[in-house]
């Protein structure tokens, strides 16, 4: 949970409640709830990579899902905390070591082992649509070139689908052993079309997501097997960004006038 702290000084709130006037300051807490707002809207447009911050650029990868994990939690008057439990905020805030995944992909819980005994792990990667620019979406690091989707659209790709039943009735699904040994229970599909193209749209596959609109989904499938080409499957060393104070710089100065504002209006000064 990265969090971020809002709270006017605790020595003053003290002495405030002690002359029985934590509540006598409505214009300030009004304030202050406003302040808490204007933290949280700077912290989601940086998110989706709409706003910047002071000292870091803009968002690389903006995500409206990691937006909307951001939320003010009020714990007292004048003290609030704006957080997020999204793990990619977390992987902002805190970097990310180089990793080989050919050490550790094809060792899980959803792995699998080839005939001759190599153990192997099977990654789909999401595909957006362009957008109405022919340009890419803020939500996908993948999108699919305007051309190439054109195309898809006019030769109508036959879909993909995973089977709910196999024709004999049965449930269509399989027990695999993964690498562990351990019993996976495995989907079962039904394979439509596949895109062949240069590039990593290759093998790019058409699933269905809304019947009634046309509209559908679309994947390619690559393997990761521990014996994958020396060099591939490198996850970089992503340097930490630190958000947090980067929105403290940007949004003190407004803050701090809106709740002076407030408290000068309580006191009618």
């Amino acid at each position: 949970m990265m969090k971020f702290d809002v709270t006017v000084d605790s020595d003053i709130l003290d002495r405030l409640a002690t002359l029985g006037l934590g509540n006598s300051f409505p214009a300030a807490n009004a304030a202050f709830g406003k302040s808490a707002k204007h933290i949280q809207g700077m912290w989601i447009g940086w998110g989706v990579g709409a706003g910047e911050l002071d000292g870091i650029e803009k968002n690389k990868h903006p995500s409206t899902k990691y937006a909307q994990s951001i939320k003010i939690r009020k714990n007292a008057p004048f003290d609030v905390n704006i957080e997020t439990d999204s793990p990619q905020m977390k992987r902002i805030q805190e970097g990310q070591p180089e990793l080989d995944m050919k050490t550790t992909h094809p060792f899980g819980k959803k792995s699998r082992v080839s005939k001759d005994g190599v153990p192997y792990l099977i990654i789909p990667f999401r595909w957006g649509t362009p957008n109405d620019k022919g340009g890419k979406r803020a939500n996908f690091q993948n999108v699919i070139p305007q051309n190439m989707h054109s195309a898809i659209l006019a030769f109508d790709m036959e879909i993909s689908q995973r089977l709910s039943t196999r024709p004999d009735g049965s449930q269509a699904v399989h027990i695999e052993k993964n690498y562990r040994g351990q019993p996976i229970q495995r989907d079962e599909y039904k394979w439509g079309g596949r895109l062949e193209a240069e590039g990593n749209v290759n093998g790019l596959v058409r699933f269905p997501d809304n019947p009634k609109t046309n509209t559908a989904t679309y994947f390619t499938f690559r393997i990761i097997s521990a014996h994958s080409r020396k060099g591939s499957w490198i996850r970089k060393e992503i340097a930490p960004i630190d958000v947090v104070s980067a929105l403290e710089r940007t949004t003190r100065p407004a803050v701090e006038k809106m709740i002076n504002a407030g408290f000068m209006a309580d006191l009618g000064l």
